[in-house]
């Protein structure tokens, strides 16, 4: 527009007479004049339109007015309005069904833990728990919202939380109905709200505390066991080796070395078919005849019977079964030979063998000094024994061995037992065949 300028010096340059050139320069100036007023006037009418439209759309959807009629502009605008709001409204339904997802996998995670977990807020109030912590201590979802003050939880862990919010993080262990929890208190976490949260979990350490407590009791009745045998053989070898005995006596030195040697080799050999079984070793699976398995048994333990004139009483049934050898060996001997062992002389030992559906059932019942009933819990760990009977010849691996093996074949082990009665232990295995193998 600023080219119409350039006419008057042209004018000029052609006819320079002024009277010309000022009605020129007029008639531009009102060319430009008008021109600005003309696209004022459009840019005022198309604001008003707009704003028109939205006031019309909001009109509409505050009344909800369908019949009205709007303008063209207004019906474009308002279409436009309506699929961008559709758009945005897709957008956020995309991100809830998102949100919901993540908020679901979330919580499929924390329930599938092995540890419970608790959110508190600064009132004490429960905001949050997995299904662990409701089989820990019966929380459940009612209790959402609730003080853990009002709920039925243990006096210890409610000091333990109260005692981390005062003092800061803390972990302990407590015991509740006969199990042992590992508790961690962190207290003042910051959410994105900026809220204080308290953060319990816990762990059901039982069965872990108590393994490492027989580990530690076994190494250390192993090392009494392998003490007492290696303290005689020592003192004897120096009797022999300093010629401090006779030579009938030297004889009777080296008989015991012998002796104690052979005890040791028996413990370490039970030491090692324990870890075996403990650790579900693979190991040779043959079909066996069980028949002839006790009756090999029975062959062994012949001299300690003979010796204390032990009567034995059996009915045995052929009965096979996919095993390992050693295992069902093992299962017999040790049961028959503890029968045989706290037996009177002259005493019987009834010996079963028999089948009941698929199960093979053998019972061991002797008339000796039996258990009393404080022990009978505990007769099947390792090395426990009576007192009464600590003097009696054995590893104290016996029935820890028959426990194991039973539980590798998913058998049951039943035991009855009364002082100066006797005692009466029942095995249930169920029989594996080839195929099952």
């Amino acid at each position: 527009m600023l080219s119409f300028l350039i006419i008057p010096f042209v004018m000029y340059w052609i006819n320079p007479d002024p009277l010309i050139i000022t009605i020129f320069v007029t008639l531009l100036i009102l060319i430009m004049v008008v021109y600005n007023m003309f696209i004022t006037f459009q840019v005022n009418k198309s604001a008003a339109i707009d704003d028109q439209t939205y006031v019309e759309i909001l009109k509409l959807m505050q009344h909800g007015d369908q019949s009205k009629e709007l303008s063209k502009d207004v019906m474009q605008d308002k279409q436009l309005m309506l699929n961008h709001m559709k758009e945005m409204q897709e957008n956020l339904q995309k991100q809830v069904l998102r949100s919901e997802r993540y908020r679901k996998r979330l919580r499929l995670i924390l329930d599938g833990l092995q540890l419970g977990i608790v959110l508190i807020d600064k009132d004490y109030k429960i905001t949050y728990f997995n299904k662990k912590m409701e089989s820990f201590f019966n929380i459940k979802e009612k209790d959402v919202g609730q003080s853990i003050d009002q709920l039925d939880l243990p006096l210890t862990l409610i000091a333990i939380i109260h005692e981390a919010v005062s003092q800061g993080p803390i972990r302990n262990d407590i015991d509740f109905k006969n199990k042992l929890y590992d508790i961690q208190v962190s207290p003042f976490l910051k959410t994105e709200a900026n809220e204080t949260q308290v953060l319990i979990v816990v762990d059901d350490v039982t069965l872990e505390r108590s393994t490492e407590q027989m580990k530690k009791d076994f190494f250390s009745y192993a090392s009494h066991e392998l003490k007492s045998p290696i303290t005689s053989i020592k003192g004897f070898a120096e009797l022999v080796l300093y010629d401090m005995v006779s030579k009938e006596d030297a004889k009777k030195a080296l008989t015991s070395i012998v002796d104690q040697s052979d005890m040791m080799t028996t413990l370490v050999e039970d030491m090692l078919m324990l870890s075996r079984l403990e650790n579900y070793k693979e190991s040779r699976q043959i079909e066996v005849n069980l028949k002839e398995t006790l009756k090999d048994v029975l062959s062994t333990l012949t001299p300690v019977i003979e010796q204390k004139n032990i009567i034995i009483s059996h009915n045995m049934h052929m009965i096979h079964m996919v095993c390992d050898p050693m295992d069902m060996f093992k299962l017999f001997k040790n049961i028959i030979e503890n029968a045989i062992k706290y037996s009177k002389d002259h005493a019987k030992v009834t010996i079963k063998l028999h089948q009941v559906n698929q199960s093979i059932i053998f019972v061991v019942k002797d008339e000796g000094y039996g258990i009393p009933s404080v022990h009978q819990p505990r007769i099947f760990e390792r090395f426990y024994r009576v007192d009464a009977y600590r003097n009696e010849d054995g590893t104290g691996l016996g029935l820890a061995i028959v426990k194991h093996i039973v539980m590798k074949y998913e058998g049951v082990i039943q035991l009855e037992s009364k002082v100066d009665k006797g005692t009466l232990v029942e095995v249930s295995i169920p029989i594996q065949k080839k195929n099952q193998v």
